[in-house]
């Protein structure tokens, strides 16, 4: 799993910076965008292993680029981590219910759970669930 592309879409600079050292310090490489569209063009020119996205964006949210992400064929099995301040468990159970996100992390979130839960999404991808 080293040297795997994580892509982290946040709006917020100091949180993209966080989670982009807790990354590298779990040996991936990061790339970040601060939208949905910017995450676009990202998704097209290079795919990354996984993608970590914010559920409030400017413009379309995490999850509406969560569902994009999930009925475009050549990135359905990507493996998608919402992370949001939004703890309520309402919208947590509408991202893992309808499929759209493969798990769920309230901000800020502990970077050894980060990369454990990340760790588990990059291992289980590709199989049968």
């Amino acid at each position: 799993m080293k040297g795997t592309t994580i892509l982290v879409v946040d709006d917020n600079d100091d949180y993209r910076r966080i989670l982009s050292r807790v990354l590298d310090s779990g040996g991936y490489r990061v790339v970040t965008a601060r939208s949905a569209e910017e995450a676009r063009l990202i998704l097209k020119t290079k795919p990354p292993a996984a993608a970590l996205l914010d559920w409030n964006l400017p413009g379309d949210s995490g999850i509406d680029l969560a569902r994009e992400i999930r009925r475009d064929p050549a990135l359905s099995r990507l493996p998608l981590l919402m992370l949001s301040v939004n703890s309520r468990p309402e919208d947590q159970i509408q991202g893992l219910r309808e499929g759209e996100v493969n798990g769920y992390m309230t901000k800020p979130a502990a970077p050894a759970e980060l990369l454990a839960r990340l760790g588990a999404l990059l291992g289980r991808r590709g199989r049968a669930a």
